[in-house]
């Protein structure tokens, strides 16, 4: 089975494009190889050594016929599992008011995790990313470049990939999720979203609905870049009254255009019905060195310091988990 969802995807990266003529097409792929040393993420004492590894090995295509359009993009560290198929989306423009979208895709909930992974500002996704809803297989209709306004809207299957979502069977559970932004340029992004991944009462007894707020915005000042987000998710998987929330603060300032030196700060709170009450943050210190454009070929370098409840019964046990110890992060990224 493996070995076939390898195989197919491949074929259809390949056969795709070239058997499509009058398409423009676009193929592509990264690969992102990871070294870490130091204690592991979740308070594990015993990974403190030297560990190379992989956060993405990826492949895909884009195609464009007129105003029809689509998208597939695997994963190859998820050989084996459903979530191998990252996007498998196709989609109509019929204006910059209404582009509709079908098929898995990522909900239009959080800024960083609507960011793609080639792109990201750290190592990997933060302590934010778990409170989002994730892909899932659903109809979104967007909409940009409205006076500097953008909008998505979707309907979606139940967000079982997320974290923060927990469920028996899905029933007639859906997931809802829409987004509003607006953009100056490309110096200012504001924007605020918001999702709910709904419970099937006669599932899972007692689950309550987990519903998310999220807003975030970038500026960018010559050489500078600032970003900040916010997430709070309420009713983590299922259990009311179990919320969690995490914000980050972030600075980037590029020296020039091969080094770039970024400072983010992350904090996550856990406030559980049962009386739990931690705190958790997570300082990045780092660099980009980009060896190509587009982050084709880049290293990055991060410093991690755990700080806020790590230790003893005090270790923070959210969700939206983090380093409970410093770390010290690599990652060569190579693509095209």
């Amino acid at each position: 089975m493996k070995k076939s969802l390898i195989t197919l995807a491949i074929v259809a990266a390949v056969a795709v494009p070239m058997t499509v003529s009058a398409a423009e097409a676009k193929f592509f792929g990264y690969s992102q190889i990871t070294a870490a040393v130091g204690k592991g993420a979740e308070g594990n004492d015993d990974a403190d050594g030297l560990r190379f590894g992989a956060d993405r090995i990826r492949l895909g295509y884009k195609i464009k016929q007129g105003n029809a359009w689509g998208k597939l993009q695997v994963d190859f560290m998820k050989a084996g599992s459903t979530e191998i198929i990252k996007d498998a989306v196709v989609g109509y423009k019929f204006s910059d008011a209404a582009n509709v979208s079908a098929g898995i895709f990522k909900t239009p909930v959080g800024m960083d995790f609507n960011t793609s992974g080639k792109g990201l500002d750290i190592v990997q996704r933060g302590m934010e990313k778990k409170l989002v809803l994730e892909r899932a297989a659903g109809l979104m209709v967007s909409g940009r470049n409205l006076s500097g306004f953008g909008y998505d809207v979707g309907v979606f299957n139940p967000t079982q990939r997320s974290s923060a979502v927990g469920f028996g069977d899905a029933g007639d559970a859906m997931a809802y999720a829409g987004r509003v932004m607006y953009d100056m340029g490309d110096s200012l992004h504001i924007e605020a979203s918001y999702g709910t991944s709904t419970q099937d009462d006669t599932a899972l007894a007692g689950a309550e609905d987990y519903t998310v707020f999220d807003v975030a915005a970038a500026y960018k000042l010559n050489a500078m870049t600032f970003k900040a987000e916010y997430i709070l998710g309420s009713n983590v998987l299922g259990a009311d009254g179990d919320d969690e929330s995490v914000w980050y603060l972030h600075g980037g300032y590029a020296f020039n255009d091969t080094f770039e030196g970024v400072v983010r700060h992350y904090n996550a709170t856990q406030d559980y019905a049962n009386g739990d009450d931690f705190s958790l943050g997570n300082t990045y210190i780092g660099a980009n060195i980009y060896l190509a454009e587009k982050n084709n070929a880049r290293i990055q370098l991060n410093y991690v310091l755990a700080s806020g409840d790590t230790d003893g019964a005090d270790v923070y046990s959210g969700v939206a988990t983090g380093y409970t110890d410093d770390i010290f992060l690599a990652q060569f990224q190579v693509g095209f």
